[in-house]
């Protein structure tokens, strides 16, 4: 697709196409605070952080089992 003038019509939006100069969105992981022990754990989707206390059920509202089903 062509503009009016003959110059193609970018696909993104204005305030969506890449520009000059630095992506106020970039991450700097030399700025970041947080290490590795504060992650989540992999394995488990949803988990909360690394240490942190878990429930037994799924959903807060649903009551938790009184025995572990492991």
């Amino acid at each position: 697709m062509h503009s009016e003038n003959g110059e193609p019509v970018p696909r993104d939006l204005p305030d969506q196409q890449a520009g000059e100069g630095e992506d106020r969105w970039d991450v700097d992981p030399e700025e970041l605070d947080t290490g590795p022990e504060d992650a989540p754990d992999a394995d488990e989707a949803g988990a909360a952080r690394k240490g942190a206390p878990r429930d037994a059920n799924v959903h807060p509202e649903h009551p938790a089992p009184d025995e572990s089903t492991g």
